[in-house]
């Protein structure tokens, strides 16, 4: 029995290995690319829906066209990407890193915010208003928080970089 117990630990822990795993991998994707995308794509049907649809068709086909426009953005932004990154190496890194850092400062904030009731489980009197506070001192907390964000953007910064080597 005692076997049998050690082995279902065993394959739990395995188990939790791969699916964090599998969260930390898709995590950096999004972060690496899902962030700005998912900016040109809602700015693109924001500006674009009381501009331009609502002028040109009513009803739900609206919608439709506002979906194909922040389409097309994604698709002419992902391009562009690929061009500076081709024919301006150098200013290709720089703007990716800028992009990236960006996207960390966003999506970290937002991933603390989707995991807080998990974490009020643990601790319960957890609470996320949306900022990170490590100090009292209102610059050190600014220094630090954004030096966890530089920290985290690098290595997703070189995942961004080596999928766009790719293409």
């Amino acid at each position: 029995m005692i076997g049998l117990f050690i082995g279902i630990c065993l394959i739990i822990l395995v188990l939790f290995i791969k699916l964090y795993k599998n969260i930390t991998l898709l995590s950096f994707k999004t972060m690496a690319f899902g962030i700005d995308f998912f900016v040109i794509l809602f700015y693109t049907i924001y500006f674009f829906h009381p501009n331009v649809a609502v002028k040109l068709v009513e009803g739900k086909l609206q919608y439709l066209l506002d979906a194909g426009a922040g389409i097309l953005a994604v698709i002419l932004y992902g391009l562009l990407i690929l061009f500076i990154n081709d024919a301006f190496p150098r200013v290709s890194n720089i703007l990716n890193l800028f992009i990236t850092f960006i996207g960390v400062c966003m999506a970290v904030p937002f991933a603390i915010g989707l995991l807080t009731p998990v974490i009020q489980l643990f601790i319960h009197r957890f609470t996320f208003n949306g900022d990170i506070v490590l100090s009292q001192n209102h610059m050190f907390n600014l220094f630090l928080k954004y030096m966890i964000f530089g920290i985290i953007a690098l290595p997703v910064w070189r995942y961004r970089m080596s999928k766009l080597e790719e293409f």
